[in-house]
């Protein structure tokens, strides 16, 4: 019988090349080494395939789309390969610390309450030097905090977060979030979750360098798009989500009004915008 890991990384790549060496060998370096390394490649047109099939490490399960399909359709093929009872996730810009996946492991071990844990980052700039911290990042730690948080925006980092696989199997990422101006993979999952009664936790420190630079995803989007509109958009289309399903709650409830300041707020931001160039 073939043996099954304990944990599986999915980490889906699209043009990573600058960045994505350090990335994989992050994962390879782990001081919890019982893992596979399921690297879906979405495509790339530079030379992130190259980098990618230089490694012979065994842990690693290479999936390329012969199309692009977008960070959700690559996560979710990832998902579709896990053999792990424990999913982690990893962005192919940034740098896993060496016990992140025996820390969250045994963290996940101790409270077997709890859907994911995520962790803080050291945010860092292309050239892998000190990167302005994230606020939230730092206050936002409790499970209460993040529960009440996350109503109104996402409080923590996706490239943080291990969840258990029979959670993620069962909901996965939300295709219909994947819009020509944008994707937000993790955001309504996080609020699925919160809003159905499970537990999101997170580690008190350090889980990975988050690297902030100009194609950063959370990036570019927040550079061409009203944020709150973003959020209005992204509620929007999870509150119908839920009201199809007939799972349209309390908890959602809050969100739907969450999404109404959202959208006052992206109309006096756009106001406020023209006025001040």
């Amino acid at each position: 019988m073939a043996h099954s890991p304990s944990i599986s990384v999915i980490m889906p790549v699209y043009n990573a090349g600058k960045f994505l060496r350090e990335a994989i060998d992050s994962i390879l370096g782990q001081t919890h080494t019982d893992f596979e390394f399921i690297i879906v490649n979405d495509c790339s047109a530079d030379e992130s395939e190259a980098i990618i099939l230089s490694y012979t490490d065994p842990r690693i399960v290479y999936i390329k789309h012969e199309v692009n399909k977008g960070v959700v359709a690559a996560m979710n093929t990832g998902i579709a390969l896990v053999k792990a009872p424990l999913l982690c996730i990893m962005h192919a810009d940034d740098i896993s610390l060496p016990e992140r996946l025996a820390w969250q492991k045994e963290w996940l071990e101790r409270h077997p309450e709890s859907a994911l844990v995520a962790g803080k980052t050291l945010p860092i700039d292309e050239s892998g030097a000190p990167a302005k911290p994230w606020d939230m990042d730092e206050k936002i730690v409790s499970g209460k905090d993040i529960r009440r948080v996350m109503k109104w925006e996402n409080c923590i980092t996706h490239s943080t977060v291990m969840i258990r696989t029979v959670i993620m199997r069962q909901y996965g990422y939300d295709t219909s979030q994947q819009l020509p101006e944008y994707a937000v993979e993790d955001y309504p999952l996080w609020l699925s979750l919160l809003a159905d009664g499970y537990a999101i936790e997170k580690i008190d420190r350090p889980v990975i360098k988050y690297r902030v630079h100009s194609q950063n995803t959370t990036h570019v989007h927040y550079r061409r798009i009203n944020p709150y509109y973003l959020y209005f958009q992204t509620k929007r289309i999870y509150l119908k989500a839920r009201k199809e399903k007939g799972v349209y709650n309390a908890y959602d409830r809050s969100i739907f009004w969450t999404m109404v300041a959202d959208r006052i707020r992206a109309i006096l931001k756009d106001i406020k915008d023209r006025l001040i160039p």
